[in-house]
């Protein structure tokens, strides 16, 4: 299945596809808030089995649960071997209470599959973010909340060139070329290449300057359950008066 549905965008396939990728092998997900319902079409198509959270309307998606993720949901514990956060963490106050949430209705061996936009030009700007945070600041969160990245890359230049005002002109002659040439199988290959170049960008240290360049800044990871970091011992580790 592609996403051409989806239109042609890398900012929209790219995140959808490090989904799919990490969550292999799982059947059983949730996604948690999924305007729209990008990921939710692209995931049951797959033939998964999902659920969706979210506190907004969504008409795309039956049987939405309405309700926020710091709140206890309905489901057992350890019910999803898969979860998804895709730009959400970072429009909540209550960041702790959903990721422990988040933690409880995960397997042992489950995955979450986290985005977020990291700090720079204007990733601090809507209304609606509470905090922007740094790969440094997700992955001490993730560590205080019982969670560990095991894979990460960083996006931002190839998700943004389509939307670039000197650029979006080339990008939708692109794009509606392989369309109309080469159908949904072209579609699919266009799709798979800005990935995998937008993830070789985003995994090199020295490359990570032309990703902080642009609006899409951000990361994408792959997360496990992990221990609790003790932060409190952090702390007096570092400030006592010894």
């Amino acid at each position: 299945m592609n996403l051409g549905a989806l239109q042609l965008s890398p900012d929209s396939f790219i995140p959808t596809l490090a989904i799919a990728e990490y969550l292999d092998g799982k059947e059983q997900v949730l996604i948690v808030g999924d305007a729209g319902g990008r990921d939710y079409l692209y995931l049951t198509g797959l033939g998964k089995r999902v659920f969706v959270v979210d506190i907004a309307p969504q008409v795309t998606i039956p049987n939405l649960i309405r309700q926020s993720i710091t709140e206890r949901t309905p489901f057992p514990d350890g019910f999803f071997d898969g979860i998804i956060m895709a730009d959400v963490l970072e429009h909540l106050f209550e960041d702790c209470a959903a990721l422990n949430e988040v933690r409880r209705v995960l397997r042992d061996d489950g995955v979450l599959v986290l985005t977020v936009p990291y700090f720079g030009n204007t990733q601090d700007e809507p209304a609606f973010h509470a905090r922007v945070h740094t790969r440094r600041t997700i992955e001490r969160l993730l560590g205080y909340c019982g969670f560990r990245i095991e894979q990460h890359f960083f996006r931002g230049l190839v998700s943004r060139f389509p939307q670039h005002r000197f650029t979006w002109p080339l990008a939708s002659v692109i794009s509606q070329s392989v369309r109309r040439l080469f159908g949904a199988r072209g579609v699919a290959v266009y799709q798979r290449v800005f990935f995998r170049l937008e993830r070789w960008l985003g995994s090199g240290r020295w490359r990570v300057g032309l990703q902080r360049r642009c609006t899409s800044f951000g990361g994408i990871m792959k997360v496990r359950k992990g221990q609790r970091v003790d932060f409190t011992q952090v702390q007096i580790a570092e400030f006592s008066d010894k």
